[in-house]
């Protein structure tokens, strides 16, 4: 154990086991996080294309495939990834319209705007970490920790120890536990430093890191202390964030698209579409031979190859037999399907939609269910920062006593938008936009322009909605924009693609 660290209870009692006990604690796992990471692992592939989207190795091989034919499709595979589209739709809502912060603590105001110590605002961060947790299991964690306080070097006297913030995937949440919904010990997987550029990288090393109210330490894979300490925090500093929390569990949430399977169906009906075209959507060039005729000597005449400028003399009738082309259509009627469902399971509605007669009341319901679905994670980001804040104020405190006082002097706050632009929106205002071309006079021009604005933004605090329409008042209306309030031909982010307008 290296010299003067002072390390948990926990910590002690697992260096006291010997060492196959000990490596065997470390690698205990959350029953939860056993069943269900593999899923986790693939999802988070489907958002990054990578793993076997990239590799191939999500191809279900056939019945009767033998492999070198498999290895062969494996290398030809291609992936279209519609969950990386959704994610960051869904991620786009959130901070399109911006986020309003507030908070009296300027020290807190200022690291917000560098929150990794690496230039990283707090926007930014949690751009990622939103998109992480919607990708794989619909949760994420989000570690809020300390550099330590003593300097590097001479020129470094006055370095001061930072807090910075660091994304935990589901797949590196490994164990944890609560009381009473709050998070009181936790399990995390890390990678293991390797910085040595003459060493081979060896990308599957990885080290453990365990916190519980009391402190911290950290393990290498065989079980031995890295570092530790007992920091007095009151408090676990990682931060989950749910999207779309589970009903069953205080930590697991439920990803954007639940079923991965559904994914790798399409990733496998891709290729099959390709297996299909490249060798059986050809016509192919057929010779009959009479039964007493010499197949061989028809093959010697034919040759290896048939091209269009090639004349050939052969025994009995040629001609070219074309194949079944409804294997390939149904084939691409399964894709269309399949990326219908993807969408439905997003909350969104694919463009195919469009060709099916809906009723208005399951339109509505499907974009009440998409709104339902964008409040919720709103919310779950709002708490998820005031969470951001009690941890930032536990490590710059001397107490977890003072550490609260310290935050609700803070005044921490984030609001995050609660009106999404859908189609019941979007329609209203484009016939506001109609109204207006209609020339139906200054009063009439004006109030619908003030009804536009409450409608687009309901928060807006009454002293600042007084500004606003005593500005529109005394804007002429002959110079006011004809499509206000926004071109709804060109503006992107007002109806997402895929949602039908």
């Amino acid at each position: 154990m290296p010299d003067s660290i002072t390390l948990p209870a926990f910590a002690a009692r697992l260096i006291a086991l010997k060492d196959e006990d000990r490596t065997a604690t470390l690698d205990l796992q959350h029953p939860d996080y056993a069943a269900q990471a593999p899923s986790w692992a693939v999802q988070l592939h489907a958002f990054e294309g990578t793993g076997g989207f990239l590799t191939g190795e999500y191809l279900w091989p056939y019945p009767s495939e033998d492999q070198e034919d498999y290895t062969r499709r494996k290398a030809m595979a291609r992936y279209h990834n519609y969950v990386e589209a959704l994610v960051d739709l869904y991620v786009r809502f959130m901070f399109t319209q911006g986020v309003k912060r507030s908070s009296t603590n300027e020290e807190y105001n200022a690291w917000l705007t560098d929150v990794d110590g690496a230039g990283t605002t707090i926007d930014e961060l949690l751009k990622r970490w939103s998109a992480i947790a919607l990708a794989s299991a619909g949760h994420a964690g989000l570690l809020i920790d300390k550099t330590p306080e003593t300097p590097v070097g001479p020129t470094k006297a006055d370095e001061r120890a930072r807090v910075f913030a660091t994304v935990f995937p589901a797949t590196s949440i490994v164990d944890w536990r609560f009381d009473r919904d709050m998070l009181v010990a936790v399990k995390l997987r890390e990678a293991a430093p390797n910085t040595d550029i003459l060493t081979e990288q060896d990308s599957g090393a990885m080290q453990w890191l365990m916190w519980d109210q009391e402190g911290w330490a950290r393990f290498n894979a065989e079980g031995e202390v890295i570092s530790g300490d007992v920091p007095n925090l009151g408090l676990v500093p990682l931060v989950i964030l749910r999207p779309k929390p589970s009903f069953l569990s205080p930590i697991l949430g439920r990803a954007l698209i639940s079923n991965i399977n559904v994914v790798r169906a399409l990733f496998n009906r891709a290729s099959e579409e390709d297996e299909v075209l490249r060798t059986q959507a050809f016509s192919l060039l057929t010779v009959s031979v009479p039964a007493d005729g010499n197949v061989g000597d028809a093959r010697q005449q034919l040759g290896n190859t048939v091209g269009a400028a090639k004349a050939i003399v052969v025994q009995g009738t040629i001609d070219y037999k074309t194949p079944d082309q409804s294997v390939p259509q149904a084939i691409r009627d399964n894709i269309g399907y399949l990326v219908q469902e993807i969408y439905r399971a997003a909350h969104m509605r694919f463009n195919r939609d469009s060709q099916v007669a809906e009723t208005a009341e399951a339109i509505r319901l499907q974009h009440t269910e998409l709104n339902e679905m964008l409040q919720g994670f709103a919310k779950a980001l709002a708490q998820a920062e005031q969470q951001i804040g009690r941890a930032y104020f536990a490590w710059t405190q001397p107490t977890p006593e003072a550490a609260q006082q310290a935050f609700e002097a803070a005044k921490v706050e984030a609001v995050y938008t609660t009106e999404f632009f859908l189609d019941a929106l979007a329609t209203e205002l484009q016939d506001w936009a109609e109204a207006i071309r209609l020339n139906l006079g200054e009063t009439m021009t004006r109030r619908i322009k003030k009804k536009a604005v409450r409608r687009i933004d309901p928060d807006i605090k009454p002293d600042e909605l007084k500004t606003i329409d005593e500005e529109i008042d005394k804007l002429p209306v002959d110079v006011m924009p004809t499509a206000f309030p926004m071109d709804l031909g060109t503006q992107q982010d007002v109806v997402p693609p895929g949602v039908a307008a």
